[in-house]
């Protein structure tokens, strides 16, 4: 007895050709009982047609003039006014409207009495009396402008100032005359006295001057704190005076 061994199996031919159109026809039925079922129709608006003006005329004496005569009588507006005026509306009886300032006149307050009179010095009436004589002159000699401060804030308020020696504000070189904005700084100040940080806060418009303005914070000392371990912050605020120079022309 002899086996025979396949080495394929082929299995059996399906009908795939009958499968394609069963699924198409099933398709279209799925299609078409889901547009009846959902299919919805709103109702349709019968809009108005355009209509033009038109004047209609009627007879007097006319049986159409005898239905409106109601409807006439009843839209007159004379009926629904307070005055007794009648169909007649062209006999309106005359009102007068008066603002109320002119019915009353206010009563003004009498003016008070009149100050002692004030005569002039026995004498004065022989010399002619100018305007220039009266007001008084004012005086030739200038002042000089303040000089330029500084006002500490903070934990410095209250804390000794010595400034540099020889330190002149007048020596800086202005780039401009638009600058004289007041500078402030954040400064830190150690126990012993001595400036260790500044911070600008706001700048007074000229780079010379806020440069100046460190330089002077930097060569001065405040009066040490010994019971302090930690530095002290605090502000400085520069309020420019008559010793900054004028613009440096180029």
């Amino acid at each position: 007895m002899k086996l025979r061994i396949h080495l394929f199996e082929w299995p059996s031919r399906h009908n795939v050709h009958l499968a394609l159109p069963f699924m198409l026809v099933l398709s279209f039925a799925l299609h078409a009982a889901s547009m009846f079922l959902f299919h919805a129709s709103f109702p349709r608006s019968n809009g108005s047609a355009e209509r033009i003006a038109s004047v209609t005329y009627i007879l007097p004496h006319s049986p159409e003039a005898a239905k409106l005569a109601p409807v006439l009588a009843g839209s007159d507006p004379a009926l629904f006014s307070s005055a007794d005026v009648g169909p007649n509306v062209w006999n309106l009886p005359k009102t007068a409207y008066v603002a109320s300032f002119d019915e009353e006149t206010p009563e003004l307050k009498p003016l008070p009495p009149p100050g002692p009179s004030e005569f002039l010095p026995p004498g004065a009436g022989t010399a002619p009396v100018t305007v220039a004589s009266m007001v008084p002159r004012a005086s030739s000699v200038r002042q000089p402008a303040p000089a330029t401060t500084v006002q500490f804030g903070g934990g410095l308020e209250k804390r000794g100032w010595t400034p540099p020696e020889g330190f002149k504000f007048s020596d800086v070189t202005v780039l401009t005359q638009q600058g004289r904005a007041p500078a402030e700084f954040l400064v830190a100040v150690s126990p012993d006295g001595l400036p260790l940080h500044f911070f600008p806060q706001h700048s007074s418009g000229d780079e010379n001057l806020d440069r100046a303005a460190i330089r002077y914070l930097a060569a001065g000392r405040f009066a040490p704190a010994p019971s302090e371990t930690e530095p002290a912050w605090g502000t400085a605020l520069f309020l420019w005076g008559g010793d900054i120079p004028a613009e440096t022309q180029p």
